[in-house]
């Protein structure tokens, strides 16, 4: 094990006991995190491990640069429940392959529990997006003022609460990847009115039509998603592909989408200057 790995996980060692020491109350399950953080350093790039905080808890979080010439901006991925920052389905491809199209990847550890189950994962709503808000914190001092978010199942209840809050003015899109159904927490992790109030572009990605419950709760979300002109949804065709079939196909719709929303602003900011300097003349 290199130096470095073993300092991260002193650090994260230190950070638990400090914590708990402190009579500090975390809903998250820090020695299931602490695990976790362990296996995966022993089985990434050292320097992409890195340290982020909230009021009571260090956390890890996985940054990768862009390697691309063209450098678009910057992709905060949050995984949902039983799953983790690197975890093999789609999170570890997205977060390495994100970067080879300009996209720097940070991928956060979201708090976890030990039921695993949907009301746990509600309770531990408030903790994960305080997680999101230094994960924004951490990409703007780099220059990346083009922030999306990637969320997949219970994550994103945390980025569409973030959205529905006051997020930072640098976070210009949202991608959810099969979202945890809001119907079955109580009370439910976002209202479809709080649903309604979020306008920046959304990409709505199901992974087959059977991820689609037909219930008056689903019905409610859908339409008040809707209301924003700028969501699209994305429903695959074929109900038993694995994500990891079509990781390639995934990163290349994310890309495209993402790319496809610059190029309008682009286009739009374009329009404005020109039209302002015909009002000048």
């Amino acid at each position: 094990m290199c130096l470095k790995t073993r300092l991260c996980n002193q650090v994260l060692a230190i950070s638990i006991s400090a914590c708990l020491a402190s009579g500090a109350i975390l809903a998250t399950d820090v020695h299931q995190e602490h695990q976790i953080a362990k296996d995966i350093g022993t089985r990434i790039n050292p320097n992409e491990a890195i340290w982020l905080e909230t009021a009571d808890f260090r956390f890890q979080g996985l940054y990768r640069e862009a390697v691309s010439k063209n450098v678009r901006g910057g992709v905060i991925l949050l995984h949902g429940s039983h799953s983790h920052q690197d975890a093999a389905d789609f999170i570890h491809p997205l977060r390495r392959g994100l970067p080879e199209h300009g996209w720097s990847s940070l991928s956060l550890a979201m708090p976890t529990s030990e039921s695993g189950d949907l009301q746990s994962d509600a309770n531990l709503l408030p903790e994960a997006i305080l997680r999101l808000h230094s994960g924004v914190a951490f990409l703007k001092p780099k220059n990346i003022g083009n922030i999306a978010l990637l969320a997949h199942d219970t994550g994103a209840w945390a980025a569409l609460n973030y959205l529905a809050q006051s997020p930072d003015q640098a976070v210009k899109a949202v991608v959810l990847i099969d979202p945890a159904p809001i119907r079955e927490p109580d009370p439910v992790p976002i209202s479809p009115d709080r649903l309604s109030t979020i306008r920046v572009p959304m990409l709505e990605i199901l992974s087959s039509r059977l991820s689609v419950p037909i219930d008056e709760e689903t019905s409610r979300k859908r339409t008040a998603m809707k209301t924003n002109s700028s969501y699209r949804l994305l429903v695959l065709n074929e109900p038993d592909h694995g994500w990891q079939d079509i990781e390639d196909f995934l990163i290349n719709r994310v890309h495209g989408w993402l790319a496809s929303l610059q190029m309008s602003a682009g286009s739009d900011a374009a329009m404005l200057q020109k039209q302002y300097s015909v009002n000048q003349k």
